[in-house]
């Protein structure tokens, strides 16, 4: 597992010089070299609006009353123990350590190091109604999503459904090549956390059935009752069925 061993004044450096991409609920994405580091976002924030003589005074604001890594340790470790065997989908790499710190924080992760997929995009920005494209991408994603469940790898934020705005999902495409992003966290589940990948699958099944949705196409599955490989294959057959000939 790689490790990138900073201290606060190069971590700010490195927030400095880095571009951010995303923010979510807990954690803020942003460029380093080749890479992208997701950062503790409360670490983040406090980095960038602080001065330099105030770092030591940020670490001990941020760990006082918890000293634990920002995502499971050994989590990253079974997913980079996975990724030879994984090769459609790119899994974080390592974790970023903290030192010439207290040390009572000495070796603290922060953040972890995940891949950067430069010039995609999310697959909501697919045009709907390129049906020969949108089926390449969704039915290589189906083959992506088999392999991370033959893996015991289960993803379980593939897609968020909103009332109130459309769907958001954690896939990328670049070509029609998708890619499974946000890899890390309480939302996937591996080693001695996965069970099964019915939530992954049902979060594909969404995913496709959005396109059934946007093209005003008849459902052949309730939006509940997805959550096999099958079910998922029957979808792509039905989407490609009654997009025929438009």
């Amino acid at each position: 597992m790689e490790e990138i061993k900073m201290s606060p004044k190069e971590l700010r450096m490195a927030i400095d010089n880095g571009k951010v991409l995303g923010q979510g609920m807990f954690g803020t994405v942003f460029t380093y070299k080749d890479k992208l580091i997701k950062l503790d976002k409360q670490l983040y924030s406090l980095l960038k609006g602080n001065h330099l003589s105030n770092f030591d005074w940020v670490i001990e604001h941020v760990y006082k009353y918890y000293q634990d890594d920002f995502n499971n340790r050994n989590q990253i470790e079974e997913l980079v123990k996975r990724q030879p065997n994984v090769t459609l989908t790119k899994l974080p790499t390592g974790i970023v350590t903290l030192t010439d710190v207290n040390p009572r924080f000495m070796g603290i992760s922060p953040g972890i190091i995940i891949p950067y997929h430069k010039d995609h995009e999310n697959i909501k920005m697919l045009d709907a109604k390129d049906y020969k494209k949108l089926l390449t991408i969704l039915k290589k994603l189906l083959l992506a999503v088999k392999e991370l469940a033959d893996n015991e790898i289960s993803q379980e934020d593939l897609i968020t459904m909103h009332s109130y705005r459309p769907s958001d999902y954690n896939v990328l495409y670049k070509g029609d090549t998708p890619q499974i992003i946000d890899l890390s966290g309480e939302l996937i589940k591996t080693g001695k956390e996965f069970t099964d990948a019915k939530i992954m699958y049902y979060g594909l099944g969404n995913i496709i059935l959005d396109y059934f949705k946007l093209n005003d196409l008849e459902f052949p599955i309730s939006r509940d009752d997805v959550e096999t490989l099958e079910q998922n294959q029957y979808l792509l057959e039905e989407l490609e069925r009654q997009t025929r000939g438009k």
